[in-house]
């Protein structure tokens, strides 16, 4: 965690401690507005556990929506996510099945105890990654990621098998997990991509052909700055 970061996290849960002893904290959760709940959720800055207790994924608040109204379609639903967390239970509440992939094994566990609580409708996939070598060919572009070959990782989802009606790609090797997930990807199902205009997923996504794009742009639980989520079609 950067140094302006990990400042910024430790002011947040100073003051969360101050919010709870004044019941502020209970007082935005329990309020209808959504602005207020906005403002409980900074107080849960990289908290997984606070942000399944209010039901919500960490994509923006546009992008929830339009994926709850999708879900609502097809009650049947198959979902495949490459990166597991509080988004996990959500879309657990909201669909048939859920696969998760996650390639942190110390994360996968606090996962594991989250799900506990969950409808049982949710298979959780832990898929490390190997040391690269010189043929690797799927890397991660994440500072402190890009040693490793994240192959096995991207192709879970070969494994468990589609077609799927919603792919989730908020994870790691993020062009290639999108690259795979559109092989499986049921005829009307939609890819969420999280952070979808960071320049290293945008340049490359963008130029591919045959492809329809809903970029979402709004708040996002726990962030005080927007950020956009990208849901895309074929076309």
């Amino acid at each position: 965690m950067s140094g302006v970061r990990g400042a910024y996290v430790s002011g947040v849960r100073t003051l969360r401690k101050a919010a709870e002893k004044t019941g502020l904290l209970g007082k935005l959760e329990d309020s209808a507005s959504p602005k207020a709940r906005h403002v409980r959720t900074l107080f849960s800055i990289f908290d997984a556990g606070d942000m399944v207790r209010m039901d919500m994924a960490w994509w923006s608040y546009p992008a929830m929506r339009r994926v709850e109204e999708f879900l609502a379609s097809r009650p049947d639903a198959r979902i495949f996510e490459y990166g597991a967390g509080a988004s996990t239970l959500w879309l657990a509440k909201r669909a048939a099945q859920v696969d998760s992939v996650e390639h942190d094994t110390r994360w996968a566990e606090s996962v594991r105890e989250m799900l506990a609580d969950s409808p049982g409708n949710v298979k959780l996939h832990v898929v490390p990654p190997i040391a690269a070598t010189a043929d690797t060919v799927v890397r991660s572009g994440r500072v402190g990621h890009t040693d490793l070959d994240f192959a096995d990782y991207v192709s879970a989802i070969d494994e468990v098998g589609g077609p799927f009606d919603l792919i989730v790609v908020d994870g790691r090797a993020r062009v290639d997990a999108f690259r795979r997930a559109l092989d499986h990807l049921a005829e009307g199902g939609v890819v969420v991509f999280d952070n979808i205009k960071r320049k290293r997923y945008w340049d490359v996504i963008s130029a591919m052909p045959g492809l329809r794009f809903e970029l979402l742009k709004g708040g996002t639980p726990t962030l005080p700055y927007p950020t956009t989520t990208g849901l895309i079609w074929r076309v």
